[in-house]
């Protein structure tokens, strides 16, 4: 299966794009917005689509708004000499955060928990908190029902110091900020079929495979339009996929018994040095068809696909097969039950809010900012409560927050013998500045790269080695999913599509007193994860070309694209798009990931890696962001913030 830069959108979009959009590149239709930008008018519905309703509402990924203001930084449309005349808006600070993600809440915590007199400012460039830990909320004939942004799945530990995907799994920062651990799930009604649902938007694409209700669709043809979907080929040896007998075996190899001799004491920088497709075809002799397959699979977690990343990280850490020790016992020499869909989701006490980590987040926040949202400390507030705004920048509380700002500068101050940092940022088309003891810069190497203003060749250096790869989330409001259940699914993976690689409805979490409905003919929300990718052009190309390709396209072509890839999918089931659908709501994130090429921990001339320089910092500026993890997670982000705000606590 060749993957192009088409098949995300299935056409020649980029032209068709900007066309629409006024017959401008992405470059200069930025350069305008930013030009005419409105705090005013924020929305641009051409680009945005609709949103939602509730607090998000207006604020779903990276919206127009936000990408013009930070291009205007990427281009450096802001003269240098503004900077010194920008208006001093606070007092002095202890430490100014920058960014408002999970490793900004991973270190607002832990400032808050270690030294809660510190004086702290969170300069968040969104029109909400969050990051990619934001839901998109619908109200479908009166039920409310959510779909996450972007970070959605977390594993609920079950004991202090339990570790998984290669970090610890908070159980006493959970304890701390008061978020219950268990959680019943929403029994599903309306239905006698033995459905199973993952919990995730992508877990069933990566390890748990093995479910009746996880159908294959293989790519359409002349002949064969709407394909039927294949189910549980694992099981049933890789047949009505298209792939020859050789092939079929390679895939089956691959998902149930490849191993390792693991006499190697430099295991770990052996595999970090290849890619994961060299690992699968040169190593373990596989077919490059298997390597294809797993390219978008690998792109919802790590970026991009099995070309570019670094085996370990594949391996080691996102738990891919190809690096176990020894292929264990059973029928087809791993046990079955460890890629069970339902048994995987039991084991590992895997868990989904409705609407993804935003319900993790907001428990942050509101131990950070008591009182943040209506309601009290429980969890249906901290899931859909509104937020008091105004609490964020309370003159009583010593921690603050204030949105819409970007900051586009960062450095030492002159004459305070680098004891001081100005931080000037953005808002309302006005430039202002606040001076801190410390500054922890929890934005992307993206971001990174332009605002710091004297960062040694060091760093710089570090920041350039980081490439960033686009990820498009688009939640489908349904009335109802009989048309599923007709069919027996509730996920699938599908090949040559009109947009995306897969898609699925979740079985919801019973928080607090939400208990969001779970019947057939009952609304509930289908998402769709669909990263970027061309297999054949490197990290860098990929991430240039794809971003300027989401960039122009307008929200009606995606919206377009996902209908009828849902026809193709489901009209077999009695899939009626006007019955069926009651909102679609786009979320694209430019630089969803940053990508673990090989080499990322281990470089092949034996230099420091980007990651352990940058974890140094410099003065007193510190670098907090989940991309130095290899594989992001929200766990790792909050481990990275915490690093960095015990950093910065210890210079206070």
């Amino acid at each position: 299966m060749q993957i192009t830069r088409r098949d995300f959108l299935g056409g020649s979009l980029l032209g068709a794009g900007t066309a629409l959009l006024g017959g401008l590149t992405p470059v200069q239709l930025l350069q305008a917005r930013a030009a005419q930008y409105s705090a005013a008018a924020p929305v641009n519905l051409t680009y945005d689509g609709p949103s939602g309703i509730g607090d998000y509402q207006g604020k779903n990924g990276n919206t127009w708004d936000v990408v013009a203001r930070a291009h205007a930084i990427a281009e450096n449309q802001f003269d240098e000499s503004a900077f010194n005349n920008a208006h001093t808006s606070d007092d002095d600070y202890d430490v100014v955060i920058i960014g408002g993600g999970a490793t900004s809440m991973g270190a607002a915590y832990r400032i808050k928990k270690d030294a809660p007199e510190t004086r702290m400012l969170v300069l968040e460039n969104h029109r909400i908190f969050g990051g990619e830990a934001k839901h998109n909320e619908f109200n479908v004939n009166g039920r409310r029902v959510f779909g996450p942004q972007g970070s959605n799945l977390v594993i609920l530990p079950r004991y202090s110091g339990q570790t998984a995907i290669g970090d610890d799994l908070m159980f006493d920062e959970f304890n701390d900020i008061g978020m219950p651990l268990s959680y019943d799930w929403v029994e599903l009604e309306g239905t006698d079929k033995p459905l199973e649902f993952d919990v995730t938007n992508y877990a069933f694409t990566l390890w748990a495979t093995v479910s009746d209700s996880i159908g294959y669709f293989p790519a359409p043809t002349a002949d064969n339009p709407q394909p039927e979907p294949v189910r549980n080929p694992f099981m049933n040896g890789m047949q009505g996929l298209g792939y020859d007998k050789k092939t079929r075996n390679d895939f089956l190899r691959y998902n149930w018994s490849l191993s390792l001799n693991h006499d190697r004491e430099d295991m770990d920088r052996w595999l970090d040095r290849m890619s994961y497709e060299e690992l699968l075809v040169d190593v373990h002799g596989l077919s490059p068809a298997v390597a294809r397959f797993c390219d978008p699979l690998l792109a919802s977690a790590l970026g991009f696909g099995s070309a570019t990343c670094s085996a370990y990280v594949a391996t080691k850490l996102l738990m891919m097969p190809g690096a176990a020790e020894t292929p264990e016992a059973g029928g087809y020499k791993a046990p079955v039950s460890a890629k069970h869909l339902t048994t995987f989701m039991r084991d590992f006490n895997v868990g989904c809010f409705p609407g993804g980590n935003t319900y993790v987040y907001r428990y942050l926040m509101n131990y950070v900012w008591p009182g943040l949202f209506e309601g009290e400390n429980k969890p249906a507030s901290m899931m859909g409560g509104k937020v008091r705004f105004d609490e964020l920048e309370n003159r009583d509380n010593n921690m603050r927050m204030r949105l819409a700002a970007t900051v586009i500068d960062v450095r030492h101050l002159k004459g305070s013998n680098g004891s001081r940092v100005r931080i000037v940022y953005e808002k309302n088309g006005e430039l202002h500045q606040v001076i801190s003891k410390t500054a922890i810069v929890c934005a992307g190497a993206w971001v990174s790269r332009h605002i710091l203003g004297d960062a040694p060749p060091t760093v710089v250096t570090a920041l350039d080695k980081f490439d960033h790869s686009p990820v498009v989330v688009v939640n489908v409001a349904l009335t109802n999913w009989r048309f599923m259940e007709r069919m027996g699914l509730t996920s699938v993976l599908y090949f040559g599509g009109k947009f995306g690689f897969y898609c699925n409805i979740r079985q919801p979490l019973v928080v607090g007193d939400y208990k969001a409905p779970f019947h057939p003919d009952k609304p509930i929300v289908l998402t769709f994860y669909a990263p970027l990718i061309d297999s054949s052009l490197p990290a860098r190309q990929q991430g240039l070309e794809l971003r300027q390709q989401l960039l122009a396209t307008p929200y009606m072509d995606i919206e377009h694209r996902v209908i009828k890839q849902m026809h193709v999918l489901f009209d077999k089931g009695g899939f009626e798009p006007q019955r069926d659908i009651a909102a679609i709501t786009v979320n694209r994130w430019g630089h969803a990931y940053s990508v673990p090429k090989p080499g990322f921990f281990y470089p092949a001339d034996n230099s420091r890696s980007a990651t352990d320089t940058l974890r140094e910092g410099y003065g007193r500026i510190f670098f907090a962001h989940a991309e130095l993890r290899g594989l992001q997670a929200f766990v790792g982000g909050m481990a990275e913030g915490q690093r960095a705000a015990r950093q910065a606590i210890g210079l206070l």
